[in-house]
């Protein structure tokens, strides 16, 4: 099988590669990776540069949103963020239809708060 078939790597950015993608100032994702400390905690490379994944990335999109745009507290904010990471890791049993739907929902809830 030729190479770059199957699984995919998963590729990491510098902090300014993602100020570039997100447009968030360099130094607030500095500072958000010591206040939200629980979600943000990028790779580090031996020259102690920091590398962010897509989840990560995706983490201060959200982060933004809620501070800048919703205009929430940093607490508030983090306690936004713990209460979307438990509804994204909630496994629903596949018998209860309500229960399929309301994950159905906060996913799309989630997604559309992340593109905003």
């Amino acid at each position: 099988m030729p190479k770059g078939h199957g699984l995919r790597a998963p590729r990491h950015f510098s902090i300014g590669q993602v100020h570039a993608i997100t447009g968030i100032p360099k130094p607030t994702i500095r500072y958000w990776e010591k206040e939200f400390g629980d979600f943000l905690q990028p790779l580090r490379t031996t020259g102690n540069q920091r590398r962010y994944d897509e989840e990560a990335i995706a983490d201060l999109e959200k982060i933004n949103y809620l501070v800048k745009v919703q205009g929430y507290t940093i607490e508030g904010a983090r306690r936004k963020l713990d209460l979307l990471r438990k509804i994204e890791k909630t496994d629903v049993p596949a018998s209860d239809p309500i229960a399929e739907l309301a994950k159905a929902m906060s996913e799309y809830l989630l997604k559309k708060l992340v593109k905003e």
